[in-house]
């Protein structure tokens, strides 16, 4: 299993300004094809500084989900570190 990447990352508009929902497809490579699936993730700043993403796969995967969400975790945090999530 590997994570290629995210595709078509659109901001959702809110009032809240510590917490940023984006919509995305997501390109994950499975042992025995290439799925591109529909996620909604959020990015909420606490008052510490921490950040703690959340993720909502919007159809069913037919592989365990604790792996994909890992990963997918990582790239969110590396992406909005570098500033590519605006």
């Amino acid at each position: 299993m590997k994570v290629l990447g995210l595709n078509n990352i659109i901001r959702e508009e809110g009032v809240i300004y510590y917490r940023k929902c984006f919509t995305a497809n997501a390109e994950i490579e499975l042992p025995l094809k290439t799925i591109n699936t529909p996620i909604s993730f959020t990015i909420e700043m606490s008052p510490l500084g921490e950040k703690a993403i959340d993720i909502v796969f919007l159809e069913t995967i037919d592989y365990p989900l604790l792996p994909i969400l890992k990963i997918l975790k990582e790239i969110i945090k590396q992406q909005d570190y570098e500033g590519k999530l605006l």
